[in-house]
């Protein structure tokens, strides 16, 4: 019995040797970048053999405790080197932490009076400046919120703390004067009075006329750092008389409606077809607006829709010097206008102006105020008030039906002349050319498709040049889906666009039309005044561009 219970024992021992040896080789692995082993004992002898029972029977004289505290200790001393090499400390407690230098902002000024609204709170960015976050919205600020209450948003007076450098820098002035006051303190002489600090008192009122900034101490300190305008508006005296204002205004705004411009001239002749009896009730009515077109593009639109005819110009070499050209008119084989002028070009325009006086009497009041105003080549200048030309069009939307009919009373271009010029500048006729095609549908209605590279409009129209405008208006709204008026397209791709080639067509003109002044044996007056203004003008533009100094670069360079 004493034997069995002895080699209970014995295998008792030697599990509790194989848990220990695993609990070791198990922490071991955890912490295999330590390497410290503690020396429990010698082995006497040189036969290797013995190791294992040697091991065996020292293992058996210790503890449990002994083991795990032996462990640990190894552990927290590997856990400390690996610390310092990292650059981290550990104070007594065995506490570990990190020391770094940062930069913040030194408080100056702080107000007392003043509490942060609910759900803000006040933390340090890194780059050391205040911010203020509202937890809820996640709104950041670095101007310090304040609570408005029952006050005005327009008129109230804002807190000093809300304009961060204008505080700071209130803050450093009234430092830099207490340190001075305290400096002249401390030079009183011994024998007098000790200096002490006196407690300041302040109260509500006072911090409020301190720390608060009225509309105009806050106006004269932005001026010094942003750029104002000066802007017109209406101060009502009650609300009573703001609605009486913008109800006038409505009203007047309902009956004045979007017109033509002032001075608008409209010419209309009925349109006639030479193979009808003369005696024939006319096919139609063109309207046509001359303002804005010489008279050559006016004859040749009066003579092609109301006589259904092409006019043609018979040219002749003159022996005057002055004017060596004539031109005439010919409409149906009739002669009409007779014009001269130093160029061919200069006699075709006078030869049609001739000819609108006969044809068109009504033009001869239009042709005197040219003559009047000095315009010979009966290109009108475009006024200052341009844009009030336009303001028609900018109340109609791009795919009006009206379009059409609006550009062809006011001289703009049709919106298919439209498409061609926004077409040539922005991509080529070539790379985006215009396709379209006409299906017949019933009750004399047809179906016009155009096609602009990946852009297709259709359009449901009584006849082909209806279907042609409207389609290409609908290609122009697709091409720009941001403007949604056409005076807004007229501005881009209108008459005004290519103003200046016409501005300077028609000082060429008038240049060439000097010429037809000169006499013989005199000097040619227009000329020199002509001369004379365009030199001043250019003395303006050299003296617009004035020098800074003067550049000598240096000898032997």
């Amino acid at each position: 019995m004493d034997e069995l219970q002895g080699e209970v024992d014995e295998l008792k021992r030697q599990l509790e040797f194989e848990r220990h040896k695993a609990e070791v080789a198990r922490l071991r692995q955890q912490n295999e970048d330590l390497r410290v082993y503690q020396v429990l004992d010698e082995c006497e002898g040189s036969d290797v053999d013995d190791n294992v029972e040697h091991h065996s029977e020292v293992e058996f004289d210790i503890s449990d405790n002994e083991i795990e505290a032996m462990l640990e200790e190894g552990f927290e001393k590997g856990v400390k080197t690996k610390d310092e090499s990292n650059g981290n400390s550990q104070d007594d407690s065995g506490i570990r932490y990190t020391e770094n230098k940062t930069s913040i902002l030194e408080e100056l000024g702080y107000n007392h009076f003043e509490m942060l609204p609910e759900g803000w709170i006040k933390i340090i960015h890194k780059s050391g400046m205040p911010i203020y976050l509202h937890k809820a919205t996640r709104v950041c600020t670095f101007s310090r919120p304040y609570y408005l209450g029952q006050g005005s948003v327009r008129k109230h007076n804002v807190p000093l703390s809300a304009i961060p450098c204008l505080q700071y820098r209130r803050a450093l002035d009234e430092e830099e004067t207490r340190k001075k006051e305290e400096g002249d303190a401390l030079n009183v002489k011994s024998d007098g009075p000790q200096y002490l600090h006196t407690a300041k008192i302040e109260t509500t009122e006072e911090n409020k006329l301190s720390q608060s900034l009225g509309a105009f101490t806050l106006q004269q300190y932005c001026k010094k750092l942003f750029r104002f305008k000066k802007e017109q508006r209406l101060h009502f005296v009650s609300w009573a008389d703001r609605r009486r204002y913008l109800k006038a205004k409505k009203i007047e705004k309902e009956q004045h409606r979007p017109s033509f411009p002032d001075g608008t001239k409209l010419i209309k002749f009925p349109i006639q077809n030479p193979d009808d009896d003369p005696k024939a009730k006319p096919r139609g009515e063109w309207i046509m607006n001359p303002n804005g077109k010489s008279y050559i593009c006016i004859l040749h639109e009066y003579v092609q829709h109301a006589l259904k005819k092409q006019p043609t110009y018979e040219f002749k070499a003159l022996e005057n010097p002055s004017t060596p050209y004539s031109a005439t008119v010919i409409i149906n084989d009739m002669k009409y206008g007779y014009g001269t002028g130093t160029s061919k070009k200069q006699a075709k325009l006078a030869a049609a102006k001739a000819s609108l006086e006969i044809l068109i009497p009504e033009m001869r009041e239009k042709i005197r105020s040219d003559n009047k105003n000095g315009k010979r080549s009966g290109i009108t200048n475009f006024p200052d008030e341009e844009e009030t030309s336009l303001s028609i069009f900018d109340e109609i939307r791009i795919e009006d039906p009206r379009v059409a009919e609006f550009c062809a009373k006011t001289t703009e271009p049709s919106p298919y002349s439209i498409l061609l010029t926004c077409l040539q500048r922005n991509f080529g006729l070539k790379e985006m050319p215009i396709d379209y095609k006409v299906n017949p549908l019933h009750r004399q209605s047809n179906e016009f498709i155009m096609t602009v590279g990946k852009h297709t409009a259709r359009i449901i129209c009584k006849n082909k040049k209806e279907g042609k405008q409207r389609a290409s208006q609908a290609i122009l709204q697709d091409l720009h889906p941001h403007i949604t008026s056409w005076g807004a397209l007229l501005r881009l791709y209108g008459n005004r666009s290519v103003r200046n080639v016409k501005e300077k067509k028609q000082e060429e003109q008038e240049i060439t039309m000097l010429q037809s002044k000169a006499s013989l044996n005199s000097p040619n007056y227009s000329i020199i005044n002509k001369l004379r203004s365009e030199m001043n003008k250019l003395y303006e533009q050299q003296m617009m561009v004035k020098p800074i100094g003067l550049f000598i670069p240096p000898a032997g360079t």
